[in-house]
């Protein structure tokens, strides 16, 4: 998944031909050194779909030579939506616009709206039209407009009013059905929707989401007289843009329709949120936003392994965080905290995520001298929660195929109806003959598999060949499939991995070493784990060559460093080590040097190791072992790994 800013680093430095230096990248766009490197982290994970070769070298900078130069959209056919969602969330959401929208819609449009192809617009389309066809409605295409739903109004209205509380059902969690009647849900969506549209004001799904909970919240806390002030110079700032104007007007309506009154701050604070939402959905590049979507991902990495969870994955989640903290981080700034209703009842329910919070926020308030308050860490809170629930809460993942033919029409869909019959698990996406096969298409929408019943080649998908009749041999290796990915749910959604005393064997813990430079203590550190052909003798370099580029941001707590380097370099499965230093070793950390303990960590996929890591950090928050720690005082160290693990895995019987 690249962003617009990755593909420009691509098609600059390719046309460059010789190797760009990184500050030179970073000026030509505007960014910081610490963002073109991310960035370039992310564009080498892509190297083999782009077809791309790149060198870099520490005086010279990075070269990038495409080896497909045929191929003229294969940057743009790499990249992928920054959100993806599923079938369910693309109904509601296409449902909706056709209700909200006053001219008819374009297949296109949708397709925009929701991230994905025409094609798979059209079969959502039939859905939609069934739905629609159960409550008395009928979806009608009007010629080279698009969409329309016809039918009775009260039937309309009827639909219509389903279809809003399964949004706020799914959408505002704790707010929605507690606080409102159905018939207010349905007002301040239209009015945030209708607003939006009178000033063509375009915002992605997500932002949408966010601006409709901030409302919910913003007219509880006006109906409960909880009001604060402003500051007038910022209040004058904000008053000068689009965004207010846009703000007055969505408060003057909702004023209408609750027969409330809301205080200038509210405005100011729903424009805050237009802000940075746009942002996000005209890809803007403004200042440090680059660099809170790497922090945000780091917060999320981090509270993923406290927590056991892997949230990583969830692009709903940090897109929502991004662009919720953007404005709070301006409110913050000018000690604006918004009074949350619900924080005693989120502190409640949600007490260890807030708890793991308090461990990890300070990445953000570090990078920007602010600290979070409790309302503040509340609403965080909300998209964390939201974001487990849906992991937790979500049934088992439809496997996606397309099916093709010699003719993509006869025999396909008689393969069609067979597996609809027999393989529920199995969600057809559509039928391709051999001869329209786009492979950068199959990537785009993320396809599973290829079903085919013809002899076909060198598809990025893996591809299996049956007969149209589905003969036993077939099904055996459909049903192979769906075992598979049966259990990589189980595993997905319950997050085992290995413990913590699995990977980090008392072997891989020494104490009191000598006093060394940082280079030599983090390659001592990591030859540990070299050893033992978990990592390639390049981590190490690549870790160093990290914390050149971007600062210690690897020193997590005071005089404790957890190192790591690409997955590229790992061999095998996961590993840690723990070095300690009696004296300390100088990491130029502000406020954490020097460092006596550095802990390696190795993982060859992202998710393998939150297990253990979320164990890792319950020991370093708990005083008693944080001493053993610092002391190096490896017995105790020992037992503590030992007795974590075991608490852990007496948590997981029956």
């Amino acid at each position: 998944m690249l962003s617009m800013r990755q593909r420009k680093i691509v098609d600059y430095v390719v046309a460059q031909a010789s190797f760009i230096a990184i500050h030179d990248l970073a000026a030509q766009l505007k960014v910081t050194n610490r963002t073109i490197q991310y960035d370039l982290e992310m564009i080498e994970a892509s190297a083999s779909d782009l077809d791309l070769k790149i060198e870099r070298n520490k005086s010279k900078g990075v070269k990038m030579t495409k080896l497909n130069v045929t191929n003229a959209k294969l940057t743009q056919s790499a990249v992928r939506p920054t959100l993806h969602y599923d079938k369910s969330e693309r109904i509601l959401y296409i449902t909706l616009k056709l209700f909200e929208s006053s001219e008819p819609t374009s297949s296109q449009t949708f397709a925009a709206m929701v991230s994905v192809s025409r094609r798979t617009i059209v079969e959502d389309l039939k859905v939609v039209q069934t739905w629609l066809e159960s409550n008395g409605l009928s979806l009608v295409y009007k010629k080279n407009k698009g969409f329309v739903i016809e039918g009775e109004e009260s039937n309309f209205r009827k639909a219509y009013a389903a279809r809003v509380n399964e949004y706020f059902q799914t959408h505002t969690h704790y707010m929605g059905n507690q606080l409102f009647s159905n018939d207010e849900l349905k007002q301040i969506r239209l009015a945030v929707i209708s607003t939006l549209s009178d000033n063509n004001y375009h915002l992605v799904q997500s932002a949408i989401d966010g601006l409709i909970y901030h409302i919910l919240i913003a007219i509880h806390r006006t109906r409960s007289n909880d009001v604060f002030e402003i500051p007038t110079i910022e209040y004058d700032k904000l008053v000068q843009t689009e965004q207010f104007r846009i703000a007055m007007e969505l408060t003057d309506k909702l004023e209408t329709a609750f027969l409330v009154e809301f205080p200038p701050s509210e405005s100011a604070f729903i424009t805050l949120h237009l802000l940075g939402a746009k942002s996000v959905a005209e890809n803007d590049v403004f200042e440090d936003a680059d660099e809170l979507e790497i922090l945000t991902h780091q917060l999320v990495e981090l509270m993923s392994g406290e927590l056991g969870v892997n949230l990583l994955s969830d692009n709903k989640l940090l897109d929502g965080l991004v662009v919720h903290l953007r404005p709070a981080i301006h409110r913050m700034k000018f000690k604006l905290t918004h009074k949350n209703p619900l924080n005693d009842e989120i502190t409640q329910q949600y007490a260890n995520i807030i708890q793991a919070l308090k461990h990890h926020v300070w990445l953000i308030e570090q990078a920007y001298n602010i600290e979070f308050e409790a309302d503040e860490l509340s609403y965080i809170t909300i998209h964390f929660a939201s974001a487990i629930e849906r992991l937790s809460s979500s049934t088992k993942p439809a496997i996606k195929v397309v099916l093709l033919c010699g003719s993509g029409i006869g025999t396909s869909q008689l393969l069609k109806s067979k597996l609809k019959n027999i393989y529920p698990e199995l969600e057809v996406i559509d039928a391709y003959s051999v001869y329209e096969i786009d492979d950068s298409e199959l990537r785009n929408e993320r396809i599973d598999y290829v079903i085919s019943t013809v002899e076909v080649t060198q598809l990025s998908v893996p591809i299996v060949r049956v007969s149209p009749f589905l003969t036993q041999e077939d099904r055996m290796q459909l049903n192979e499939i769906i075992n598979a990915s049966r259990e990589k749910y189980v595993n997905d959604v319950k997050m085992l991995g290995p413990d913590l005393q699995d990977v980090l064997p008392k072997e891989h813990i020494i104490t009191h070493q000598p006093k060394v430079t940082r280079n030599s203590a983090i390659q001592q550190a990591v030859d540990i784990l070299v050893a033992k052909s978990i990592v390639d003798i390049n981590y190490g370099q690549d870790i160093i060559n990290q914390l050149d580029a971007f600062g210690p941001y690897m020193v997590i707590s005071p005089h404790i460093a957890l190192i790591h380097a690409q997955h590229k370099h790992v061999r095998q499965g996961v590993g840690f080590s723990i070095v300690h230093f009696a004296e300390g070793i100088k990491f130029d950390h502000e406020q954490y040097d020097p460092v006596n303990v550095i802990i390696t960590l190795a993982t060859e996929q992202p998710q393998i190791h939150l297990n253990a890591l979320r164990q890792l950090s319950e020991l370093i928050m708990d005083e008693t072992t944080r001493t053993h720690l610092l002391q190096g005082d490896k017995p105790q160290i020992i037992e503590a790994i030992k007795q974590i693990s075991i608490k852990e895995d007496i948590a997981k019987w029956p």
